[in-house]
């Protein structure tokens, strides 16, 4: 069992009647009490002993003093997040605050408050003007009051706490100490005192007020072995620690082993997966049901950062109405609500509203799509749609309300959502499911001081609530604690390991409270006031680490923010102990590393298609295209689904620009028809014509973009206006020609598949032969077209789709770069369309019939491919190989297995 650093059984046996023991937190009292308790006869009475926390003895004293109907204790004892309200409140009526992070001012202000009266440097706030002014004079510091601005926020800060009739916990604590003094309280006989590192002058005479007898005891001496170990980083010494933990149970199950880590609140999130992963690594298989780990903290988490918490808090966005991609993801895939059934319909929905491609989802989208989706599914009577149509409606109906009634709405919404979900919780979420309701309680307690408060206020208040709200899971003590240094005090361990103290680390870093005069807190020796009173505090806190065991080992980071560091000072110069290299999982993944390999099978072949599935090819000619690039990629996308979503942007993507050009281009050749008309077209009636296409291809846009200013859409006319004159002056350029189809649906086949294309453009020329048209607002290349595997089968499926084809092109519609890139057999040439010859540097193909042949040949292998289900993960380029699709094709990992 988990000892006192001071003879507690001793203490208790020998205080009088009437006596108390006071110790600095709760986790030592209860350590006193288990002691106190392992001494009494099984199966008997007894009464507690009499040992207290100090808060908790103080919390005890004010009830006392208001059953007793004592006038000055009629009064409510604000809570940090009542006394933030007041603050900003106080902050907002004392001072300009365009330029200060108010929240962080009104934190700064309540501990500055608290360490006047602390230090009872102020006794009453109504008189702060009287206790000020020698202060200020003894420093010889301005007189004028008003220079400082913590004086003025506590002035309509005491007005504040004046109208609501209430105090701070610090008012409490000068309370209880005149209580003390006027007789109003007896005093006791004894107070014995133990475990103290420091202690504030306000308490410390509440403590001497309150006994007619003081009593401090000491930890017990003890000669201990210290040694030192080094470590590369944070993470090495945890993992150090960890094992050397290990291998202290492994020789004594029974042995109290303590862990005390320096800023153990910024790393506890690293040191648990640590220790989880040296000493019970079964806990991360996701299969194991949860557990209680074999080691306890003392540092609790954020409320907050719990599942059930964090859940909730998720799930109360739903009231925001508006939100974008990663935060609709993170509420519909959370598990903690509705029935799992619909996990699917989820799923879809989300799909669905990804196609959408919009910067931020309203919630009435969200609520017309899942209902689309649930009809669409064939579902009867989905939850989903009613439980969204159920928020939306109390969101349009509830407007400021006081806290408590904001409280009990985000209880009725979690309900209806079915929070915290189907199943029982564990023993876990249990206890945070009651820290909840206990935040929501505080959350009501606002209603004192806080007034009506808005949706959005209501929702911040009760997310500080949360995140301010520690959550430690009650479990059975363990033979393994980690702590922090202030927790370890008074503490004493068979084997006790120290993380974290460099010589950068320890003593910390001083951080004067920004409001008041350094002066002030350097000279009464306040909190982190300066480097001498750190370092006169780490001396008393070492002091007492090393009489917590006789077995201690002190490890650190030989580097610290790039600067090479020791130990700290404080410890000396111990010996150095060996590095261990081994534990539970690192010897199971060796292990298995030095097993017999696998066999390996390479299996490269998908299912062939099915007659059906041929007949109708989804994908178009880009299936031929992913299938010349990567053909298990091909398969994944177009027969498996794995399809990637344009992520949205502020303005237009790239696709949507190129989408605009495609539209105003067949808007004006509907209008102009062919080349003659084209030429023949007057500037006033061509722009005419160009501006109407504009405003026909933007309508629909910017519909679905109604957030774009004004502005944003006069410098997208502008640019496309731009960009038709210089692609008509290309076209003007031209050989006579009339467009003969424009965006024209087709249905091909080739090679066993059947596709559905839609062609941008069909020309028919003066001398009877068409050509093939691609727009393009990218680089453009007709390599591709002419390589083995057909990287780009777009055009030449088109052209062998048409008999009287003789020339394919790109049409590259791009600002200070329009020009044709094409190769075919016309009779009358045209700037930027090849001859087949010379396509190519001995070029194999010498005729338009040669080329045909050869994509024949090369579509139809890829179709056949494609067909039969070949998957192969093979590629020309690393770009071919989308990193989209690298969680299914496992690229990463084969590439490793191959070096």
């Amino acid at each position: 069992m988990l000892q006192p650093a001071f003879p507690a059984l001793e203490i208790l046996t020998q205080l009088p009647p009437g006596g108390l023991l006071l110790t600095p937190n709760n986790r030592l009292r209860n350590r006193c009490q288990q002691v106190y308790a392992a001494q009494q006869p099984a199966g008997g009475c007894w009464a507690p002993p009499p040992v207290e926390s100090l808060n908790g003895w103080l919390e005890k004293t004010w009830f006392r003093l208001q059953q007793q109907g004592w006038k000055p204790a009629l009064k409510q004892v604000l809570n940090r997040e009542q006394r933030q309200l007041l603050w900003q409140r106080a902050l907002d009526e004392a001072l300009e605050r365009e330029l200060l992070n108010s929240q962080q001012l009104c934190r700064d202000a309540d501990g500055a408050l608290a360490q006047l009266l602390q230090w009872q440097l102020v006794t009453d706030i109504h008189q702060l003007d009287e206790a000020v002014e020698p202060l200020l004079e003894q420093f010889a510091l301005s007189l004028n009051r008003d220079d400082y601005p913590l004086f003025r926020m506590i002035r309509a800060f005491a007005e504040q706490l004046d109208h609501h009739n209430a105090i701070t916990p610090d008012q409490r604590d000068q309370l209880i100490l005149r209580a003390l003094n006027e007789g109003v309280q007896e005093k006791l006989p004894q107070i014995d005192t133990a475990g103290f590192a420091q202690i504030s002058p306000l308490a410390e005479a509440i403590i001497d007020s309150a006994a007619e007898k003081v009593i401090a005891h000491p930890a017990s001496r003890r000669s201990a072995e210290i040694q030192r170990a080094p470590c590369r980083d944070l993470e090495q010494e945890l993992y150090q620690t960890a094992r050397w933990a290990a291998e202290k149970l492994e020789q004594d199950s029974r042995a109290s082993v303590g862990i005390v880590v320096n800023n153990l609140g910024q790393c506890r999130a690293q040191v648990e997966s640590v220790f989880s992963r040296v000493l019970e690594p079964q806990f991360l298989d996701p299969g194991q049901h949860r557990y209680t780990l074999p080691f306890n903290f003392s540092a609790g988490t954020p409320l907050a950062n719990t599942p059930i918490g964090s859940a909730a808090l998720q799930l109360l966005q739903l009231l925001d109405d508006d939100w974008d991609y990663s935060q609709l993801r993170n509420l519909l895939f959370c598990p903690f609500w509705g029935n799992e059934d619909e996990t699917w319909l989820r799923s879809a929905l989300f799909r669905r509203l990804q196609k959408l491609e919009l910067r931020r989802i309203d919630g009435a989208t969200l609520r017309y799509w899942a209902e689309r989706t649930a009809e669409g599914l064939g579902l009867e009577t989905p939850q989903l749609p009613r439980q969204l149509e159920q928020i939306g409606d109390r969101r349009r109906r509830w407007q400021r309300a006081p806290a408590e009634i904001w409280a009990a709405r985000f209880s009725e919404v979690l309900a209806t959502l079915g929070w915290p979900g189907p199943r029982n919780p564990d023993s876990q979420e249990y206890q945070q499911l009651l820290h909840w309701e206990s935040a929501l309680e505080d959350l009501a307690a606002l209603s004192a001081v806080g007034g009506s408060l808005t949706l959005t206020q209501a929702l911040q208040q009760l997310r500080q609530i949360a995140s301010r709200t520690p959550f430690q899971a009650e479990t059975r003590d363990g033979p393994l604690q980690i702590l922090g240094v202030l927790e370890a005090g008074g503490l004493a361990f068979d084997h006790l390991r120290l993380v974290g103290f460099g010589q950068q680390q320890w003593p910390t870093a001083p951080a004067p409270n920004p409001l008041l005069p350094v002066q002030w807190q350097k000279h009464w020796k306040m909190p982190r006031a300066s480097a001498e009173r750190e370092l006169e505090l780490a001396h008393e806190l070492t002091d007492d680490l090393l009489n917590a065991s006789t077995d201690i080992v002190v490890s650190y980071t030989s580097e610290q923010d790039g600067v090479h560091q020791g130990l700290s000072n404080l410890f000396g110069n111990p010996e150095p102990i060996a590095p261990l290299d081994g534990d539970a999982l690192l010897e199971h993944n060796t292990q298995l590393a030095d097993g017999p390999a696998l066999e390996k099978i390479a299996d490269s072949q998908l299912p062939p298609l099915t007659p059906a599935d041929c007949e109708h090819v989804r994908g178009g000619a880009s299936v031929l295209k992913a299938q010349a690039l990567c053909p298990l990629n091909a398969q994944l996308r177009y027969r498996l689904g794995a399809s990637d979503f344009m992520a949205p942007d502020i303005g237009l993507s790239p696709a949507e620009r190129g989408n605009i050009v495609h539209q105003v281009l067949a808007e004006f050749w509907q209008q102009c028809g062919d080349a003659a008309h084209l030429r023949s077209m007057e500037e006033e009636e061509r722009n005419r014509q160009i501006n109407e296409a504009i405003d026909n291809a933007l309508r629909s846009v910017r519909k679905k973009y109604a957030h774009l200013p004004a502005g944003f859409w006069t410098m997208e006319q502008q640019r496309l206006q731009r960009l038709m004159d210089q692609w008509l002056a290309l076209e003007a350029e031209r050989p006579a020609f009339a467009v003969e189809k424009i965006e024209w649906d087709q249905a091909v086949a080739i090679g066993g598949l059947h596709f559905n294309l839609r062609l941008d453009r069909l020309d028919q020329l003066a001398t009877g032969e068409q050509l093939v048209i691609d727009y393009k607002t990218g680089q453009t290349s007709i390599n591709d077209w002419l390589a083995d595997r057909i990287r780009e089968p777009q055009l030449p499926l088109y052209a062998l789709a048409q008999p009287k084809a003789r020339a394919l092109a790109f049409g590259q519609v791009r600002n200070g770069e329009c020009q044709w890139r094409g190769c075919g057999e016309l009779e009358q040439p045209i700037q930027g369309i090849k001859a087949i010859a010379d396509t190519q540097k001995d070029s194999p193909y010498s005729t338009w019939q040669d080329l045909s042949d050869h994509w024949q040949q090369g579509l139809e292998m890829l179709a056949g491919e494609y067909r039969n289900g070949v998957a192969t993960l093979v590629f020309d380029r690393p770009a071919d190989n989308n990193r989209d699709l690298w969680p299914l094709n496992r690229w990463p990992e084969r590439a490793q297995a191959t070096e």
